[in-house]
């Protein structure tokens, strides 16, 4: 390798491998993470750790809570932040325990963000539709507004 040579890092998708009584099957994720507004430079682990726990700071401020077909302790959410994250929607995975009668956890994974909650919320349902596929479903969930 030459010195000052660029390196290309170029991540893949997470799959879901699920046996069939025929074969193996193979669901990518519907999109490499995380996902960001046009023009945002790329987040660092610093800043989506500190983007996960605002929304874990935050509880009031989440807009969308839809369960996981294919991890049950998890959640697909989506915030609307205030404060430093003004303007910023994020979707992410929240893994919970179960306490009764409430859940107590914390975002573990940065879906994406999106300078509006209708960008979030679709982004969150394309991974909600992502489990029903796995899932073997045929319906999918959609959102529009009227």
């Amino acid at each position: 390798m030459r010195p000052n040579a660029p390196i290309r890092l170029r991540r893949t998708p997470a799959v879901r491998v699920v046996e069939h009584g025929g074969g193996v099957a193979v669901y990518p994720e519907p999109h490499t993470l995380p996902v960001l507004p046009k023009g945002w430079a790329p987040l660092g682990p610093i800043e989506q750790s500190a983007l996960l726990e605002a929304c874990d700071a935050a509880p009031n401020s989440c807009r969308l809570r839809l369960g996981s077909l294919w991890d049950t302790r998890s959640e697909y959410r989506v915030y609307c932040l205030g404060g430093e994250w003004a303007g910023a929607c994020a979707a992410t995975i929240f893994d919970a325990d179960w306490v009764q009668p409430v859940s107590v956890g914390r975002n573990t994974r940065l879906l994406g963000v999106a300078v509006t909650l209708d960008r979030a919320v679709r982004l969150a349902l394309d991974f909600v539709n992502w489990d029903l596929e796995a899932d073997g479903s045929s319906w999918r969930l959609t959102l529009s507004s009227h």
